[in-house]
């Protein structure tokens, strides 16, 4: 067990990993020499992970895992997570645009009685495009989960090991760091810092990844689109005369989901159930729940 753990999902950074460590470990040195850092490829396709491994090799308190695919973000980042063991764990990313400098003033607010601290990202670097589409999810997110999301709040934060504990036993299968821990409803506290330029390269969410992820968290975590949907195709199937085989058939079936306070029954038209295999993944996603670690890396270099 030590002091403090940081977790870092990497993925086609062997441009900015070298950097972010010679920046990253001398004030995690000067928090204290009882540390370590979590480097989880996400299964990239240049040389980040011998970069990893040249790191590990160099310091036994950098560990590395490897991804047997390209899972996403916030797998990485679940992966890392369920080998990180210290009293406080912090997330962060691999390109250099979350300052290191912010951890002692996170760790101050741990220490003042906060189980989740949350890094406010002032005058956000990120193109204006990406500004745009994040107040536009966070904003639709918040209507419909009723949990107050702040689009300034990214992956960077830091988790004391009770909040740590709680999220490793959350398995959705659907998963996203912010979703998940919003939810939680434990202790949180803020730290503004400013938002750096990206150092190297150019961010990996297109707007077609952009645009998957927020639709598989509108469904996975909000009972909402499942209850609209069942209104909407109940009202569709009134005006069938479901009697005559000839005009329609039916499917029937019922979902019981934690979310939900009853089963929800869904009635779908056979012609009109066919689009629904899009979001199929993530709407019977919801249920399915497991209680064991991640186990989706395929490599480990460190102590």
């Amino acid at each position: 067990m030590s002091t403090l753990a940081v977790v870092i999902p990497v993925y086609q950074a062997e441009h900015t990993l070298q950097a972010l460590l010679a920046e990253l470990c001398p004030v995690l040195e000067s928090i204290s020499s009882d540390w370590q850092i979590w480097l989880v490829d996400d299964a990239s396709r240049d040389g980040s992970w011998a970069e990893v491994e040249r790191a590990a090799t160099a310091d036994p308190r950098i560990r590395g895992l490897r991804l047997i695919r390209n899972f996403g973000e916030h797998v990485a980042i679940t992966a890392g997570l369920d080998h990180a063991d210290a009293d406080h764990v912090v997330i962060m990313a691999c390109d250099q645009q979350d300052d290191p400098a912010a951890i002692p003033q996170m760790l101050a607010a741990a220490h003042a009685g906060a189980d989740l601290v949350l890094v406010r990202r002032l005058r956000r670097k990120d193109a204006w495009l990406k500004r745009l589409f994040a107040r536009a999810f966070y904003a639709t997110i918040s209507l419909l989960v009723s949990v107050n999301y702040d689009y300034r709040v990214g992956n960077y934060r830091l988790l004391t090991r009770r909040t740590l504990r709680y999220f490793n036993a959350h398995r959705e299968r659907t998963r996203n760091v912010n979703a998940i821990m919003a939810l939680m409803n434990v202790t949180t506290a803020y730290v503004d810092v400013a938002h750096r330029p990206r150092s190297h390269g150019r961010s990996t969410y297109s707007f077609g990844k952009s645009s998957r992820m927020a639709g598989s968290v509108i469904v996975g975590y909000s009972d909402v689109p499942l209850l609209l949907g069942d209104v909407v195709f109940q009202s569709l199937v009134v005006e069938f005369d479901l009697t005559k085989p000839s005009r329609s058939l039916s499917l029937s079936l019922s979902l019981s989901l934690s979310p939900c306070p009853r089963p929800v029954p869904l009635f779908f038209p056979v012609p009109l159930f066919c689009p629904f295999f899009l979001f199929s993944r993530d709407l019977f996603g919801v249920c399915h729940m497991t209680t064991h670690r991640c186990d989706v890396t395929a490599r480990r270099c460190g102590a």
